[in-house]
């Protein structure tokens, strides 16, 4: 099934509450989607059309290129790891 980009962020946005909402609601989503087609591809394509629209987002409001949006995540993940391994 071919999605447009607007289906494509908003089975993100799906997917995601069912993230935040925790384990188990993740769990019984994902068991949802699998059941309904058996193929989870979309829910990883939603997630990363979502990101993408995120990362494009962040990049427009702070100035910043997207590349860079996701450098400074990426130093911020790496520091946060450093500190809670110490």
């Amino acid at each position: 099934m071919t999605m447009n980009d607007y289906d494509r962020v908003r089975a993100g946005i799906e997917t995601m509450t069912a993230y935040v909402s925790g384990e188990p609601a993740m769990d019984e989503y994902v068991a949802r989607r699998r059941a309904e087609d058996g193929n989870l591809d979309q829910v990883a394509d939603g997630a990363t059309a979502l990101c993408a629209a995120l990362l494009l987002q962040i990049a427009e409001m702070t100035g910043r290129t997207q590349h860079e949006v996701l450098q400074a995540l990426a130093h911020g993940l790496n520091r946060n790891e450093a500190e809670q391994h110490e």
